[in-house]
């Protein structure tokens, strides 16, 4: 088990060390699941889409997705 001390701000922020960043694929943007168990906060780096259906699939996806969500627009106008 890695273990690393980091200060909260006065704004409830932290930094996650680099180490871990690096390791867990986490960059500007990522999501974060955060849990409490008793006195302990558990971090877990959420899947993005392309990660669970891959590349070319998340963007096939992404692109129904967005046909389907214009079509839904379109049909609440009239």
């Amino acid at each position: 088990m890695s273990v690393e001390r980091v200060t909260v701000n006065k704004k409830g922020q932290l930094t996650i060390p680099s180490r871990f960043r690096k390791t867990l694929d986490i960059k500007e943007g990522t999501k974060l699941l955060v849990t409490q168990e008793e006195s302990t906060i558990i971090l877990r780096r959420l899947p993005e889409i392309d990660d669970l259906l891959g590349i070319h699939a998340g963007k096939v996806f992404q692109i129904e997705l967005q046909t389907e969500l214009d079509q839904m627009r379109r049909q609440d106008r009239y």
